[in-house]
């Protein structure tokens, strides 16, 4: 196993100042390249989905969609169930990883981020979050879903919603931050 994700997995904060953290840019490097090959290319072209399943390292279920152009910096970190679409211009900073779960939509120009920076030192010491995404949960244009969180299942985040909180099951939240609206 890469030495960088052991050290994220287990502490859940690591420093660019220290050796293992060299395996992390490979995989940043590894997964932009890819994601600029991916991003190149219309989903229809033969090797698109050859270049998900590299950039991922898995075999995606077909019924997983990812409109290009898409970014990706630790593909390797990323989970996927079934029925699930992703529309264009979506990022994903994925070192403390995200796990999407069945027959979610996520909306075009959506932001998932499983880092951060530390407030006191902030140039070299970062912390790491998964973000879980619970069945049928829809993410709307241009919200930005921070480390941490869990969006619960049949949720919906608005449109330009900023997350930084855990959303229940079966709620509608929008806003900076994102509060809930209601319940379906």
């Amino acid at each position: 196993m890469n030495r960088f994700f052991e050290v994220v997995d287990k502490y859940g904060a690591a420093r660019d100042d220290e050796p293992y953290f060299e395996d992390g840019l490979q995989e940043i490097v590894r997964s932009h390249d890819l994601s600029l090959k991916i991003s190149a290319k219309r989903p229809t072209d033969p090797d698109y989905r050859d270049l998900l399943n590299e950039l991922f390292q898995t075999e995606l279920d077909e019924s997983v969609s990812i409109v290009s152009p898409f970014y990706c910096d630790n593909g390797c970190r990323v989970r996927f169930g079934k029925n699930i679409t992703i529309n264009k211009g979506v990022t994903f900073l994925s070192p403390g990883i995200i796990e999407i779960q069945d027959g979610v939509l996520i909306g075009p120009d959506v932001r998932i981020a499983t880092v951060n920076h530390d407030l006191h030192d902030r140039h070299h010491k970062y912390y790491f979050k998964k973000v879980t995404i619970k069945k049928n949960a829809w993410i709307c244009i241009g919200a930005i879903i921070c480390p941490g969180v869990t969006l619960g299942e049949n949720c919906v985040v608005g449109a330009g919603a900023v997350v930084t909180k855990d959303v229940p099951d079966n709620a509608v939240v929008g806003g900076n931050p994102a509060k809930v609206i209601k319940y379906i």
